[in-house]
């Protein structure tokens, strides 16, 4: 039955995948063939998120909901408004100078030459025709025109067909040809407009609907969720527009200094165009910088425009931008580059804008609905491992280098006892639990464990010189079984200090030799290491084998695999004739510093169990 059981839970796991893929399929497409519908509604989101803590402090200054709805929108639309009307005007007037440039672009081109032997061979040739073309005399030798012949030399006027035009058609072409690109996007921004004043308004209504479709039983998880996204996007645009119009000012005034024309265009283009993540402010750059060359008659102009790029743009990196941004918006920037590219494939140049909040917005949902997860392990910027499964999986790959560079991080943010417990010996109970498996190879296994050796000791205290001691240790740590169990003993020599004076055994010592030897050393404390997953059964031997043969030393033994909150540690303590049982490296280290002392100090009161 239980094969069976098996192959029908795992035909149930394949057919909830597929229907899952199927569900996104049906999803992106409905988004890329709704974009009519879903682009506004998105917009006046996202206005929505950006205008709504101004709607909130309104409120707070006993303004009542619609006015002060209405006076936000009014004043951000009107801004919105000035800006288009300033930008069309600068379009306009930038049109009528263009064909005064014309003299400018060829002497630029003229000057320019291309080597015309090694590799660039081909490369010159084909400049120097589209030179010539483009600087051939637009005077030389007359030309016929389309409606004349030629008769004798002399060129003569051609009859003309008179075509009777239907008014109807020329209005129809008109209509599609002009009124059709100019009323979509004003439809588009009254529609956009309503929709935000209407989300304003009846916010509460609307989030509480969304509430009582997801269904009341999760109305805690719906409510962080709403919450937390309408917190990251808002702060996102709000502080991604501060960022840029503290980009575009100086911008738009260095040129003008510079002398480049229409500098207000460029410096509104500027501030719109950085919200594309990494590529916007280079598309914004070379539309001025283009027109300097042909407005410059030197190099001069151009030049000044890439240094005043790159000293706006070092300023913002590195004194703006972290000063404004108090956290991150949650995402990795491979996932932001992947999430323009698929928002701009859907929905064009508005999905390129729009590519980063809605991002965010999956991140959320991924954060606080399991069934989405993934979304948040594939976009946002947590690390996707934590650091001891980095760290073991650079040792399975024999990556030393990258494995020391996950432990000198996780160092700088903690310290390096917690380095040992937390990072070093995870990783060795990651191998032995993929030992018992068989899922990793013994050989494999020893390299990894040759590794966390290397990495459990100082490097100043591996390179000092280690003068024989004679004396009985202050703590004997016996590894139980195999080569795992001395690594965590030398990590936990290593825990307890150069004031604790420790020994750890070989594992590859027989059992007997190993009891023998704890009875004949001396030490005071005996620490018993064992990170097997079954019943321990060398442990418990050895347990019982010092208790029977009346060892004076307070046994402690180390269940490392074992769960500490579900561990009764009194009850274990007597099943494998220990004095005390510890589940954790950091409290078997408090239990045998309390333990070890000096021979010739006097003996303190036993600690209590730690239970």
């Amino acid at each position: 039955m239980k094969p069976l059981r098996r192959n029908t839970n795992d035909t149930l796991r394949l057919l909830a995948r597929g229907i899952s893929i199927i569900v996104a399929v049906l999803l992106v497409a409905a988004l890329h063939l709704g974009q009519k519908v879903f682009v506004p509604l998105v917009l006046a989101g996202l206005f929505c998120f950006l205008l709504s803590p101004i709607v909130n402090r309104l409120e707070r200054w006993h303004i009542s909901r619609i006015p002060a709805v209405l006076l936000t929108t009014a004043l951000a639309f009107s801004i919105v408004g000035a800006v288009a009307y300033i930008v069309a005007g600068q379009l306009i007037d930038l049109a009528y100078k263009l064909p005064s440039y014309q003299d400018n672009m060829r002497t630029k081109i003229a000057s320019f030459h291309v080597p015309s032997t090694g590799p660039w061979s081909d490369v010159s040739k084909t400049f120097n025709e589209l030179r010539n073309e483009a600087l051939k005399d637009e005077g030389e030798g007359a030309k016929p025109s389309v409606g004349a012949v030629v008769d004798d030399g002399a060129i003569k006027p051609r009859a003309v067909p008179v075509e009777v035009v239907n008014p109807t058609n020329t209005f129809t072409k008109f209509a599609e040809k002009i009124a059709a690109p100019v009323l979509g996007p004003i439809c588009t921004a009254a529609i956009v407009i309503v929709f935000v004043i209407f989300m304003l308004i009846k916010k509460e209504d609307l989030r509480n609907r969304v509430i009582h479709l997801v269904g009341r039983s999760r109305i805690s998880q719906t409510t962080c969720t709403m919450e937390e996204a309408g917190d990251r996007v808002s702060r996102y645009l709000l502080m991604q527009f501060i960022v840029n119009v503290t980009y575009a000012i100086p911008i738009a005034l260095g040129l003008m200094w510079i002398g480049v024309p229409n500098a207000l265009l460029w410096g509104v283009l500027i501030a719109v165009l950085r919200f594309i993540p990494y590529l916007g402010l280079w598309i914004g750059a070379f539309f001025p910088l283009v027109l300097s060359l042909a407005v410059s008659d030197s190099w001069m102009m151009p030049l000044f425009i890439i240094a005043l790029f790159l000293v706006v743009e070092l300023i913002s990196n590195n004194v703006i931008e972290p000063w404004l941004y108090g956290s991150s918006t949650g995402l990795s920037p491979f996932a932001i580059l992947v999430a323009t590219i698929l928002w701009t494939w859907l929905w064009g140049a508005v999905g390129l804008l729009l590519a980063t909040p809605l991002t965010v917005c999956l991140v959320v949902l991924g954060k606080h609905v399991p069934s989405l997860s993934f979304l948040d392990v594939l976009l946002g910027d947590e690390p996707s491992l934590p650091a001891p499964d980095r760290y073991y999986q650079r040792l399975l790959a024999r990556d030393e280098l990258e494995a020391e560079k996950v432990l000198a991080e996780y160092e700088k943010a903690h310290s390096f006892e917690r380095v040992l417990a937390d990072v070093l010996a995870a990783a060795v109970m990651s191998g032995e639990a993929d030992l018992e498996e068989g899922v990793l190879a013994p050989e494999l296994y020893s390299s990894v464990l040759a590794s966390i050796r290397k990495h459990a000791v100082r490097a100043e205290l591996r390179a000092a010189p280690v003068e024989p001691d004679t004396a009985p240790p202050d703590v004997l740590i016996i590894p139980a079984e195999d080569e795992g169990d001395e690594v965590i003993g030398i990590i936990l020599g290593e825990l307890l200090g150069a004031q604790v004076r420790t020994r750890v055994t070989s594992w590859q010592i027989l059992t007997n030799e190993k009891a023998e030897l704890a009875i004949n050393s001396g030490s005071p404390v005996v620490c018993i290491s064992d990170t097997s997953r079954d019943d321990a059964p060398r442990a418990r031997f050895l347990g019982r084998r010092l208790r029977t043969r009346q060892c004076a030393a307070f046994v402690v033994t180390g269940l490392w695999s074992a769960d500490d909150e579900e561990t009764n540690l009194a009850a274990l303590a007597e099943k494998f004739s220990a004095d005390q049982v510890a589940t954790n490296l950091l409290v078997a280290r408090e239990a045998l510093r309390g333990w070890a002392v000096p021979s010739a100090a006097p003996a303190p009161a036993p600690p209590a169990p730690v239970v």
